[in-house]
C-alpha cells in the first residue's frame, strides 16, 4: 500500500477533496467532501479545512483543475481563485504537488475506476492498439486521448478538439448556428456542447420558432427536460444529445480512436436517462461509408462523481 495523498478536483464553482491510496495497480478513494469555491478566500484555506476535518497529513498531493495549467500561476475563469502550486505545496507541508487539467486527469484515471463507474451505451469491438478517445461536456467540452505505447504503457494526450467548428446538418441547426454567430462570429462545437452551450441551443430554439422564452440555466433545462415540463427544454436536450454524437463520432474518424469512447464531464450523469434513451448512438455511428469503421468502437459514460479524484492519484504515478 502506497502512503496516502491529497486528491482534489478544482473546478469554477466547487471543488471535491479526498484522499487516495494505491495498492496492487488499485487506486481506493477515501473521505471525499465538496466544498464551495465562495466559501473560501483561497484554495489553501479549502485545502486545510479539509485536512482538518480529516485529521490527515499527507506529502504528496494532485490537484485536478478546470483551467490551463501551463503557468506559473493557475486562474479560474469562473471563480475568484487563484494559485501558485509551490505556495500551495509549502503552506501545506508537501514534499510534492502535481497540478493537472482536469481532462487529462479524467483520462488517466479511467484504467483505474470501479466497473460501476460506468454505464454501457454501446457495444462494440475495440481495437486494443488504437487510441480511446476520452470527451465529454461540462463547463466547456473536454477532450483527450489515452494512446498505447508498444512497451503495453500508455500517454495521455490532452486535445483542444472542443474547439473544433461546429457543422451544422439540418435546417434547424443552421438557424441555430446563426443565432449563436450572432454573439460569437466563430461558433465552435463548446459553443453547441456545454453547459453554456446548452443555454445556447435553449435560447436559439425559442428565437427560431417564436416561442416565447423562459429564462433558464442548464441545470433548470435539463431538470425541466426529465421532467417533461418545457417542449423547448426536451427538444433542447434532444438536439445536445444529437449534436454530441455526431461530434464523438467524428473525433474517431479524426484521430483512429477505435478502442473506444468514454464520455466524461458533468452535464450527461444529470441526464442519464434521457440520454441512453437519445439518438446518439444513432448520430455516433452514422457516418456513410465509414460506418462501420466508427461502429467498432464501443462507447461507455463514466457517472462516478469520484472519476477526477480516481484520475488526480493516477496522474502522480504517471509523473
Amino acid at each position: 500500500m502506497s502512503d496516502p495523498v491529497l486528491v482534489a478536483d478544482i473546478g469554477g464553482t466547487n471543488v471535491r477533496f479526498a484522499i487516495a491510496e494505491a495498492a496492487g495497480g488499485a487506486i481506493a478513494i477515501s473521505k471525499p467532501q465538496n466544498f464551495r469555491a465562495e466559501d473560501f478566500e483561497t484554495i489553501r484555506d479549502a485545502a486545510d479545512a479539509y485536512l482538518e476535518s480529516v485529521e490527515a497529513k499527507p506529502k504528496r498531493a494532485c490537484f485536478a483543475v478546470a483551467a490551463p495549467v501551463k503557468t506559473a500561476e493557475i486562474k479560474f475563469t469562473n471563480s475568484h481563485w487563484r494559485f501558485q502550486p509551490k505556495e500551495i505545496e509549502t503552506a501545506l507541508r508537501l514534499d510534492g504537488l502535481r497540478v493537472v487539467n482536469d481532462f487529462y486527469a479524467l483520462a488517466a484515471g479511467v484504467d483505474f475506476m470501479p466497473a460501476d463507474a460506468f454505464v454501457t451505451v454501446k457495444d462494440g469491438k475495440p481495437d486494443t492498439g488504437a487510441p480511446v478517445l476520452v470527451i465529454g461536456p461540462g463547463t466547456g467540452l473536454g477532450q483527450a486521448l489515452i494512446v498505447p505505447t508498444p512497451d503495453s504503457g500508455r500517454v495521455i494526450v490532452a486535445t483542444e478538439g472542443g474547439h473544433v467548428s461546429f457543422a451544422p446538418r439540418t435546417d434547424e441547426e443552421f438557424e441555430i448556428k446563426k443565432f449563436i454567430a450572432r454573439e460569437h462570429p466563430r461558433v465552435s462545437v463548446e459553443r453547441i456542447l456545454s453547459g453554456r452551450g446548452l443555454v445556447n441551443i435553449h435560447r436559439a430554439l425559442c428565437a427560431v420558432e417564436g416561442t416565447q422564452r423562459v429564462s433558464l440555466q442548464a441545470n433548470e433545462i435539463t431538470k425541466a427536460a426529465i421532467e417533461g415540463a418545457y417542449p423547448i427544454a426536451v427538444k433542447a436536450v434532444d438536439m445536445f444529445c444529437t449534436i454530441l454524437g455526431r461530434v464523438a463520432g467524428d473525433a474517431v474518424l479524426a484521430t483512429g480512436a477505435r478502442g473506444g469512447v468514454v464520455l466524461g464531464g458533468g452535464i450527461l450523469p444529470k441526464i442519464k436517462d434521457v440520454f441512453l434513451n437519445s439518438d446518439f448512438v444513432e448520430h455516433f455511428t452514422e457516418k456513410g461509408r465509414m460506418s462501420e469503421y466508427v461502429g467498432a468502437a464501443p462507447v461507455k459514460m463514466i457517472i462516478t462523481e469520484e472519476a477526477a479524484l480516481y484520475g488526480a492519484a493516477a496522474s502522480l504515478q504517471l509523473n
